[in-house]
């Protein structure tokens, strides 16, 4: 065993954050979401949106870490290995809350300090169930984001009564935690289920979710359902569905805002964990270039670019249908809006797999997914609400039709 050795809190933050998907599927995401708070203040629907999506995912970050020190024996044979991820992550959760007070006290709305102790009660509720029950995550995470989703949408403010509420939960938790079942502890599924999610970035919707209706989806995305897996399929057919879900309940409460921010960040993040999934996946290229429909490697690799460009013209006709479907109960949302937006969002798919051609190694695929899904959502959600003359219409069209030409010209490098 190692001896006991003083290291800064920081040291190997990187790796256990970012280096392997488990983690920065959420710790990314809330990481960009948390300073994207600081943008949205004046806009009260969204910003009630972001800091409860943005707490919850840093909590699920830290729950991975928890899972997988139940999977490995790292924590056995590194003396204070667990004590010293789990301060990073609860530094990583107190920045987190202080850049969302910082934009509560910025938008001036102590109601939003409801929603903010509620976020952490639900993140709470995720980390604590899974340092023992690594089992649950994905059904824990899956209902966690639902009703949190819920709760923006329906309630247009959380009382302030509630903040103490919440504060007495947090206290029941830390005192109770210890009774239910022993945390940490190395146990026979554990490892199982580590190695399952390692392969989805512990994405919250089951495996066997619609999978049954997305083989057609996968032939037509192929070869980029090759190195994606069923995941890909599962996660349109899914946002399709919140996309219907949100434009009827649009036509009785108007939730526009909210139904193309959580549109927007939801297909980003499937770009992103399609991303890091295809740098993890096991399939080689050298198994593809077998198949006798490929003449060369790079066919294959502009057959590959092209199931990319199939993908941003899929998400270019469901943003389409589902801006068009929610100016329906909105007017003020004119035809270059729902166009511009709209390829806005075909342009940052293409501007992502162009990053996931070039680069190779999961940290830099990060630093540069961080940068490119903070632009994208800010572009798209921008033509939205301003994209409304020809002028801007015609530069994002020129846009779009650049970052196709260089996708096709980055896949030289895959």
């Amino acid at each position: 065993m190692m001896q006991v050795s003083k290291r800064p809190w920081y040291q190997g933050a990187v790796s256990f954050w970012l280096k392997d998907v488990g983690s920065a599927s959420y710790f990314i995401a809330a990481t960009i979401t948390s300073f994207l708070c600081l943008i949205a203040t004046g806009i009260e629907e969204l910003i009630t949106l972001m800091i409860m999506f943005a707490t919850i995912c840093m909590y699920s970050a830290i729950a991975w870490q928890s899972i997988k020190m139940q999977a490995t024996e790292w924590q056995s044979l590194v003396v204070g290995y667990r004590e010293h991820v789990m301060f990073q992550g609860k530094v990583f959760i107190v920045f987190s809350n202080l850049i969302s007070i910082l934009s509560i006290i910025i938008a001036g709305n102590i109601n939003l300090l409801a929603t903010l102790t509620l976020a952490n009660l639900i993140g709470l509720v995720i980390w604590f169930l899974n340092r023992s029950f690594s089992h649950l995550f994905t059904s824990v995470c899956y209902f966690s984001y639902f009703v949190a989703t819920l709760v923006c949408v329906l309630i247009e403010q959380l009382p302030v009564w509630l903040i103490p509420v919440n504060i007495i939960a947090y206290i029941a938790i830390a005192l109770l935690h210890n009774n239910f079942s022993s945390a940490y502890v190395w146990r026979p599924d554990s490892l199982s289920n580590y190695r399952n999610g390692l392969q989805s970035g512990w994405s919250p919707i089951p495996s066997g979710f619609l999978s049954n209706y997305g083989s057609s989806i996968n032939k037509g995305l192929f070869p980029l359902s090759y190195f994606v897996g069923s995941g890909l399929s599962q996660y349109l057919i899914l946002l399709t569905l919140l996309c219907t879900i949100g434009v009827v309940i649009n036509l009785f409460y108007n939730i526009t805002e909210h139904v193309i921010f959580v549109l927007t960040l939801c297909l980003f993040a499937i770009v992103t964990l399609s991303l890091w999934g295809k740098i993890q996946k096991q399939n080689s290229w050298e198994l593809l270039f077998t198949l006798p429909i490929y003449n060369s490697s790079f066919s294959a690799k502009v057959a590959l670019s092209n199931s990319v460009l199939k993908l941003a013209i899929l998400v270019a006709s469901l943003c389409f249908i589902t801006a068009s479907a929610l100016s329906l109960a909105n007017p003020t949302f004119l035809i270059f809006n729902i166009l511009s937006y709209s390829l806005a969002c075909s342009a940052g798919v293409l501007l992502s797999f162009a990053i996931g051609n070039v680069c190779k190694n999961i940290n830099l695929l990060s630093f540069f997914m961080c940068i490119s899904f903070g632009l994208n959502m800010g572009l798209a959600n921008y033509m939205f609400d301003h994209g409304n003359n020809i002028s801007e219409l015609i530069i994002m069209a020129t846009y779009t039709l650049a970052m196709a030409a260089i996708n096709r010209f980055t896949v030289r490098y895959l």
